[in-house]
């Protein structure tokens, strides 16, 4: 027993000094000869007790002293009961950490960002002549007969319909057209392109506008604007460069917005609470759709003229037919310039390949899709000259129109109406099998077979199917399936179409 004294006495005894030296090892045993309290786990103290601050650290505190502070530390974190190195690493990290309040620009605190909502829209007021006069005036002039009343009301619609378009007009001109410009999204002959002479059709509905107000008596009615509308449609020229131009703009516009920039200004412009929830195409299409509604409300102001006022009817009459003249006018350039675009857009599979009649046309009558008996879907274009049947194609990432079989001229083209079952859906093989049988289908083909393929086209209903033949009428005959079965056994016809119609007659 007093030998296990001894060598628990012996535990923490200082080695031997050999030879006058004593190395680093030696120095930190040596300062703990002495006698350890027993160690006991000890409640965790509150983050903030077991905290140091800046402020607690003695920075006066001699060099050496520190040091020797640390080796006695390092000594009792040996004899410290057995835990895992994590555990107690943790603990002493947190022990001699600094406190410091979390950074706001943490990932774990940033809220990511949400749009706001969308603000509710303007909405526009639709007022009447009677609203306009049961408060300013407060009462309807009892001398006014039913068809008085419908007369000023007329003149009204006209009247706030420009107010209307001007404001309309003015949203385009300095919310789109000038923050695009100061914001370098668009260049000036992009925004040319889209917006046309914009800043020349504004002052013409301001005249308008103000005209017809100064034209207004006191008591809220408005007498003759006959001579006044006969003396403003003329400036409605302008409106021909406008819509000629829309073709170009509309593309324009479009392939603008793959631009995110520009996207995002169109969109939070849309979003907006002046816009009505209403794109830039639809304000700037708005005008167009007014210009071509003019004849329609001066008929009807013209309606309620009473029959006693020739002058009124006969300069509203001319003022009728003027705007009549300038929107075909404005029909045709457009037209043109349709025609134009998709002409450009049009490519044959070989370079040197052209069709003369193509060159030629000068209107797009009608285009659209449609599908071949086979259940491909085509793209169709027929002019004033020739019938273009075409597949759609992507080329450097624009949109084209690669050409499928030979163009048809009108001179030799002939459509034949088909009924609904005669022809059947699929390849050649299972033309002949009980494949399904398709309806809305219609020929077209060469008056002569050996100069071209024909095309059997599908329309999308009945409606689509009818649009396309009348635009067919406007250019050649519509033959019936009946027809071409009894001119098979004629010679070959001399004008397509036509004579084939003949013979339909004379088979019934």
């Amino acid at each position: 027993m007093p030998a296990k004294e001894n060598k628990d006495e012996n535990i923490f005894k200082i080695p031997e000094i050999k030879d006058g030296k004593s190395s680093r090892r030696h120095s930190i045993i040596g300062l703990a000869s002495f006698d350890f309290p027993v160690l006991r786990k000890r409640k965790r103290k509150t983050a903030d007790e077991d905290t140091i601050s800046v402020q607690s650290l003695d920075v006066t505190v001699k060099k050496k002293s520190r040091k020797s502070l640390l080796r006695v530390s390092s000594i009792a974190n040996l004899l410290s009961p057995s835990k895992s190195a994590k555990k107690g690493s943790d603990t002493f990290q947190r022990s001699i950490s600094f406190k410091v309040p979390p950074s706001p620009a943490n990932k774990v605190n940033v809220t990511p960002y949400k749009a706001p909502q969308p603000s509710p829209a303007k909405r526009r007021l639709s007022r009447t002549w009677s609203d306009m006069i049961c408060t300013t005036v407060g009462n309807l002039p009892t001398e006014l007969s039913h068809r008085d009343i419908k007369r000023q009301e007329a003149i009204y619609e006209l009247y706030q319909s420009e107010n209307d378009l001007v404001e309309d007009l003015n949203i385009v001109k300095k919310t789109y057209h000038d923050s695009l410009k100061k914001l370098q999204l668009l260049s000036d002959g992009e925004l040319k392109q889209i917006f046309g002479p914009i800043d020349e059709l504004i002052p013409i509905h301001e005249d308008l506008c103000n005209r017809l107000q100064n034209q207004r008596l006191p008591d809220g009615t408005t007498q003759c604007v006959g001579e006044l509308l006969k003396e403003w449609v003329p400036n409605l020229h302008h409106y021909i460069s406008f819509c000629a131009n829309q073709v170009f703009g509309k593309a324009l516009l479009d392939e603008k917005k793959n631009d995110e920039a520009v996207e995002d200004f169109l969109q939070r412009c849309q979003d907006s609470p002046f816009s009505r929830k209403l794109d830039l195409w639809t304000l700037l299409d708005g005008a167009r759709g007014k210009f071509v509604k003019y004849p329609l409300l001066m008929k009807t102001i013209q309606k309620y003229v009473s029959v006693l006022d020739e002058e009124d009817n006969k300069n509203l009459a001319e003022a009728i037919k003027l705007a009549e003249n300038v929107i075909a006018e404005a029909d045709r350039e457009m037209g043109k310039a349709k025609c134009n675009y998709f002409r450009a857009k049009i490519n044959f599979i070989y370079e040197e390949e052209t069709c003369q009649s193509l060159e030629d046309s000068t209107t797009l009558v009608c285009s659209g899709s449609l599908k071949n008996n086979k259940g491909s879907k085509l793209h169709v274009f027929l002019f004033d000259e020739v019938l273009v049947v075409t597949r759609l194609n992507s080329q450097s990432g624009q949109q084209t129109f690669q050409v499928y079989r030979q163009p048809i001229p009108v001179d030799q083209l002939v459509v034949t109406d088909l009924k609904d079952g005669e022809v059947k859906m699929g390849s050649f093989r299972s033309a002949f099998g009980s494949g399904q049988t398709v309806k809305n289908v219609f020929r077209v083909s060469f008056s002569e077979q050996d100069k071209g393929q024909s095309h059997t086209l599908i329309a999308a209903d009945e409606h689509d199917k009818r649009q396309w033949l009348i635009c067919f009428q406007k250019l050649v005959h519509i033959v019936s399936s009946d027809a071409v079965k009894i001119g098979e056994s004629k010679d070959k016809l001399k004008a397509p179409g036509v004579e084939k119609s003949k013979e339909a007659k004379k088979g019934t």
